[in-house]
């Protein structure tokens, strides 16, 4: 992610859940639709290039719990679940609640991948990648 003017995330975030829709489950791509719902309510649109979209929330619901939610044993999507509902806990629900589900999301993605995720496992993966790869960069104050 060069610049946040830069964002173009509608198409594939229409695209991604067009084929979610269709059944498809790759799992990259859930991945990125998951992050993609999300930057619904994360950024506003004229940062995104995302057109208003009423399911949005519905569908990052939906996803974490095809992940399974907090009992998932992927570590990639607890770390990234929990990051999202770290930085905006008051956007999933009760701000309390999902800020406590954030931590241990974050705590169980450690459990199963103790070293973490580097910059470098995220980068060239498309929009969900550069900015989790930003996210690492700044967790370790690079």
């Amino acid at each position: 992610m060069e610049t946040a003017d830069a964002m173009e995330l509608d198409p594939d975030y229409r695209r991604l859940k067009a084929a979610w829709e269709l059944g498809h489950r790759d799992r990259e791509d859930v991945l990125h639709l998951l992050f993609l719902a999300w930057m619904h309510w994360a950024d506003p649109p004229f940062v995104t290039g995302m057109k208003d979209d009423p399911d949005a929330e519905d569908l990052w619901r939906t996803i974490f719990g095809y992940f399974d939610g907090e009992r998932s044993t992927d570590a990639e999507f607890l770390h990234v679940a929990g990051l999202m509902a770290g930085i905006l806990p008051w956007g999933l629900g009760d701000e309390v609640e999902w800020a406590s589900r954030a931590e241990r999301m974050k705590a169980r993605s450690l459990d199963l991948e103790p070293a973490g995720f580097s910059p470098e496992f995220f980068e060239g993966r498309s929009d969900y990648g550069d900015y989790f790869a930003h996210q690492a960069r700044a967790s370790a104050g690079q």
